[in-house]
């Protein structure tokens, strides 16, 4: 969870001080002092660790743990295990004399809700593709001229691919490769990146293709100690009103590897043509080869079924047709169960639409077929829907079942890094901007957590509710502005600030507002990064915490952080 993201703000964002002198020392005092602890314990490994580092934690004076632990959406399936390794952790915890602090509300990363439901993904639609009968199926008609050329790069001219709008230094970094192909007698080899200012080496094609369309972009990928592995993507651009960059999936890459296909998934949204492209950015080493690109429309993979994504089926002159009538109930059994519950997948055939006997749908008739899809974006992360009142629900389950285990005295809400929203018909129907809807959701969650437990202190991640970070007019694949979510948050929720990048003026932001805050720092970086934090927010009235923040298990500066909040 915000991994990627993250490691980079932090990294980017650290300022090197000097030694705090000891009159600031002596206000370096927070009276939350948490750490972050991620794991599955339904492995007794995980819970040991977590019990080691609870006794370490205690000794190094904190009093807090935020404990994420993606089983705590589905208690209701665990075997009594989990149930005595949770157990064992509580315990531990009480003899440290440190609270256990449970996450709830996944809000952004959502699969614990899509668990228990996958048709509450926040669905994007599809408008009026073009459907055809055959043999008692309505079958999809992909349009001709979303298609792209050359993509077995076999045309070349010299070191230059015929058919690309631009190519990075031909000759140069990338070049033709009649030796190392995956098919065919040619591929693209690139290395070299120094050639480019900054390290760029790519591939890019205009596509025309056709508006609110599924699409999957793949190409074969072979690499030879190429670093940074994660700037190396393929991607897809808009040029139309709304969203310019329309995909932010990364399939996992290694250094070397041999020939393994990657993909994207996306939507055009009101795009008539886009620019597909693919290559590293800010390479720094390495050597990669890429070849058999192609683009390919889908048909009713992931098709989502609720009210507020609703599946059409009309004529071309405007009959709607029934489902269960005119065609058989329409479902992908792979939704949300890829490879297990909660989880997305784009790589497996869609639903079908199959007549039934009575149908008035007839064999050779255009059809015109609507539906919503989920979007993945970075490390397999799939939103829920803002709206649908059946995610209320679940969290509400849940948070029953957290507050029956545990008796938190405080819920750490997991609104953060939403990355899509506002498509599906449910969102729409509401007509309020994203952070209007966000706002309600967060007020929804709130009350929840009231009704529960009355006396329970609440936590929220910043980002979403920040103008200074993600609360912004223009954020991934959000439809419209995430201003304004900050006034669905009551000032007795605190706030977690992770906004390293902007810390004074995100800290001031807070504070002026009302709300306490707790800072969530280190990132897997060093000391600094806390001397980086309190020299930003020294000023700021109500500064309640550190939460020493780990994405990678790295506990290795628990105790320096320790001391650090106590002012020693």
């Amino acid at each position: 969870m915000k991994l990627a993201t993250r490691r980079c703000l932090a990294l980017t964002t650290l300022i090197v001080l000097t030694s705090l002198p000891a009159s600031a020392q002596e206000k370096t005092r927070y009276e939350k002092r948490w750490f972050y602890a991620q794991y599955n314990l339904l492995v007794d490994q995980s819970a040991d660790e977590v019990v080691a580092l609870l006794r370490r934690a205690g000794k190094a004076g904190y009093n807090g743990m935020v404990l994420a632990d993606y089983k705590l959406n589905i208690l209701e399936r665990l075997p009594k295990r989990y149930f005595k390794n949770i157990d064992r952790v509580q315990k531990a915890a009480a003899a440290a004399g440190i609270e256990v602090i449970p996450t709830v509300c996944p809000i952004g990363y959502s699969a614990g809700i899509l668990a228990h439901d996958p048709n509450l993904a926040e669905g994007v639609p599809v408008k009026d593709a073009p459907f055809v009968v055959k043999q008692g199926e309505a079958v999809l008609v992909p349009d001709p001229k979303a298609r792209f050329r050359n993509g077995t790069l076999e045309e070349v001219k010299g070191d230059r691919f015929v058919g690309f709008g631009f190519q990075d230094n031909p000759g140069k970094s990338s070049f033709v490769d009649r030796m190392i192909t995956h098919s065919g007698k040619a591929s693209c080899r690139m290395q070299d990146f120094h050639h480019h200012p900054v390290g760029n080496c790519r591939l890019s094609q205009k596509v025309k293709v056709r508006a609110f369309a599924c699409y999957r972009f793949s190409a074969w990928l072979k690499t030879q100690d190429v670093k940074p592995t994660g700037n190396l993507r393929l991607l897809a651009l808009g040029a139309a009103e709304g969203p310019n960059v329309l995909s932010f999936f990364d399939d996992p890459i290694q250094p070397t590897q041999g020939w393994t296909k990657i993909q994207i998934v996306f939507n055009s949204l009101a795009n008539t043509e886009i620019t597909l492209m693919a290559g590293i950015w800010n390479g720094k080493s390495g050597t990669f080869w890429l070849d058999d690109l192609q683009l390919e429309e889908l048909s009713l993979v992931n098709v989502l079924r609720r009210a507020g994504c609703p599946l059409t089926v009309t004529s071309e002159d405007g009959v709607t047709y029934v489902e269960g009538k005119d065609f058989l109930t329409v479902k992908d059994s792979k939704l949300g169960n890829d490879p297990w519950s909660g989880e997305f997948k784009f790589n497996h055939p869609g639903a079908r639409i199959q007549l039934t006997k009575g149908s008035r749908i007839k064999t050779g008739q255009r059809l015109r077929v609507g539906w919503y899809h989920p979007i993945l974006t970075h490390s397999y992360q799939v939103m829920c829907c803002l709206t649908e009142p059946k995610v209320y629900d679940v969290m509400r389950d849940q948070i029953q079942r957290v507050n029956k285990l545990l008796k938190p005295r405080t819920f750490f809400l997991s609104h953060d890094e939403i990355r899509v929203a506002n498509w599906c018909q449910a969102c729409q129907d509401k007509k309020q901007t994203p952070g209007q809807l966000l706002a309600e959701n967060v007020r929804q969650c709130v009350r929840i957590i009231q009704a529960v437990n009355p006396k329970a202190e609440m936590v929220v991640w910043s980002d979403m509710f920040d103008p200074h970070h993600n609360a912004v007019d223009r954020y991934y694949l959000v439809n419209g502005s995430i201003k304004n979510s900050w006034e669905g948050l009551p000032k007795r929720v605190m706030i977690a600030n992770w906004n390293g990048g902007k810390a004074a003026a995100s800290a001031k932001w807070f504070a002026d507002r009302g709300h306490q805050q707790i800072i969530a720092g280190y990132y897997d970086g060093d000391l600094e990064n806390f001397r980086h934090w309190h020299a930003m927010t020294k000023n700021t009235p109500h500064m309640r915490g550190f939460l020493y923040t780990t994405w990678q298990h790295r506990y290795d500066h628990l105790e320096a952080y320790g001391k650090a909040m106590a002012g020693k």
